[in-house]
Order: C-alpha cells, then sequence, then structure tokens
C-alpha cells in the first residue's frame, strides 16, 4: 500500500507551522473530493505527531511510527464511514475520556463522517457532538468528508475546515505509479484528479460508455447500464458522465449540458434512499440519450 502523501503542499506547509508552534486544534474537517488522499494525510499527520524523533511526512522508524504504520498504536483510533454507529461513538467517547497509554495525545480519524447525518445515525451524531463540545485536552478528532454541506452544521461550527484539492494529472499519475499501475491520458483527464475515480474508470471499463455514445451506440450504452446490479457501480458510472457534461458545456456552451450535470446530481441523491433502482438506470438510460441524441 502506498503511504507517501503526492500533493497538498498547502495542507503540509500549514501542519508543520502549526506544530511548529504548539497550535494544534483539537477537531479538523479534512474536506475535498473522494480519492485524493485526505485518509491518507491523516494516518501521515497523525504520525507525524505521535512520532518520538520530530519527522514530519517523511520516513522514520522510531517505536511510535512502527506502531502507528502497523496499526498497533494504542492512543489512534481510525473508524470508517459504516462504523460510525452508536455503539462505536459511545466507545469514541469513552476513550477520549480517558488517559492516554503512550504519550501526549489521543488522535481519532473519522472517515465519511456525513453519515452521522443520516437519519439512522443521526442519534450516533448527537452523541460525537457532545465528545467534540468538550474534548479531553489531548484529544485530537480528524474528520474525513467528500460531502461537507451534509455534515451537521453543529458539527461543522466545532472544527476548523481544511479544504482539499484535486490531484494535478501529473499526481493522478504518480500515485498510480506506486500501485504499479499505467492510465491513460484520457482516463487521467476523466479523473478530476481522483485517483480512485481513475482506478474505477479503468477497472469497470467506464471509459467505453463515452465510446459508446460517440460513436451513437446508444443500444450498447443501455445494455451496459440496465445490466448493472450493485448499486455502487451505477453510482460510479452516473459520476463518471458528470464531468464529461460539463466538458461538454464548456466547449459548446449549451445549457443542455449543465442541466444534464444537474440531473445527475439529483438522481445521485437519491439514489442514498430507497429507490427503485430498475426505474433510476431506465431513466438514466432515456435522460442520456435524450441529451446526447440531441447533440448529435
Amino acid at each position: 500500500m502506498c503511504s507517501k502523501v503526492v500533493g497538498h503542499k498547502k495542507q503540509k506547509d500549514f501542519f508543520k507551522k502549526i506544530l511548529t508552534s504548539g497550535r494544534l486544534s483539537h477537531s479538523y474537517i479534512f474536506s475535498g473530493i473522494s480519492g485524493i488522499g485526505k485518509k491518507l494525510f491523516a494516518r501521515e499527520l497523525a504520525r507525524s505527531i505521535l512520532c518520538s524523533k520530530g519527522s514530519f511526512f517523511s520516513e522514520c522508524d522510531c517505536q511510535n511510527c512502527m506502531h502507528v504504520k502497523s496499526g498497533t498504536y494504542a492512543d489512534l483510533y481510525e473508524y470508517e464511514g459504516k462504523e460510525l454507529k452508536i455503539e462505536n461513538i459511545r466507545a469514541i467517547s469513552e476513550s477520549a475520556g480517558m488517559t492516554g497509554l503512550f504519550g501526549r495525545w489521543k488522535i481519532f480519524i473519522l472517515d465519511a463522517v456525513e453519515r452521522l447525518s443520516n437519519g439512522a445515525n443521526i442519534v450516533a451524531g448527537n452523541a460525537f457532538l457532545k465528545t467534540l463540545e468538550e474534548p479531553g485536552e489531548d484529544c485530537l478528532f480528524i474528520l474525513i468528508t467528500s460531502k461537507y454541506d451534509t455534515i451537521l452544521p453543529t458539527i461543522r461550527s466545532r472544527c476548523s475546515v481544511i479544504n482539499f484539492s484535486p490531484l494535478s494529472d501529473n499526481e493522478v499519475k504518480e500515485v498510480a505509479g506506486f500501485y504499479n499501475r499505467s492510465i491513460s491520458d484520457e482516463i487521467v483527464n476523466l479523473s478530476a484528479g481522483s485517483i480512485e475515480r481513475a482506478f474505477l474508470i479503468d477497472d469497470l471499463k467506464l471509459f467505453n460508455i463515452l465510446e459508446d455514445i460517440n460513436n451513437k451506440d446508444f443500444k450498447k450504452f443501455a445494455w451496459y447500464i440496465l445490466n448493472i446490479d450493485d448499486i455502487l457501480v451505477f453510482k460510479a458510472a452516473i459520476e463518471f458522465l458528470y464531468p464529461y457534461a460539463l466538458q461538454e458545456y464548456k466547449s459548446s456552451g449549451k445549457g443542455i449540458y449543465i442541466r444534464y450535470g444537474e440531473y445527475i446530481l439529483e438522481i445521485l441523491r437519491s439514489l442514498n434512499y430507497n429507490v427503485n433502482m430498475d426505474l433510476a438506470k431506465h431513466d438514466f438510460v432515456s435522460k442520456t440519450i435524450e441529451v446526447f441524441g440531441e447533440r448529435i
């Protein structure tokens, strides 16, 4: 697994100054599109804070760094979005109130923290808010999101926001190289600066969708979409066409592509709820043929 943070120099410089001055806050939100290294940055920041030799985003073999890398550092807690349930939030609150085992800081990294705003997890979100309101002096919370606007306003107001920009084309290629993968310039261009998106386009052969549209082969396009049975793959296919629609608008100036982009965002929002995926797939196919068929 790649452990080197590529890009995000501005954010590195910011935290280096903060750590040097000793003015680290107790809660941060790392905001930006998915697949640009926010979680990796959080892990490396945690390692830098906990490092006994004072290294900063650089290799170190001290005992603390080795424990962080192996996932065995007792005062570093990491939760994925699907783990942000009330029982784990209570465990976080309990751990935050205890004395750390190793050093000055107990660090909590929570990924996809917007999930605490969902109806089913709202109780967990309110419980976590209480922990944020009175953090221990030795607690640092790093909340990661690609949907900042959906986070509970009460949680947002208690955190410093660090915005992360998409990776450059060269940075996407550099990260792909760490995984021994070669990504074409066309896929990099459509990745919107997200290595996750680039890999998804490559793995699912989503680039073929554009070929089908450009070749007017809507039958093949429809077959691909209508035979998707995984909602995550369906979302990926929809998201894939969003930057393409914006590119078409920039090159043609036609408002139909902006409206199509808005339609994509709306259907993605609807898929977060209990909608009929078959109906959504048919609607998406019809709308796409309507938009790009008119262009042709």
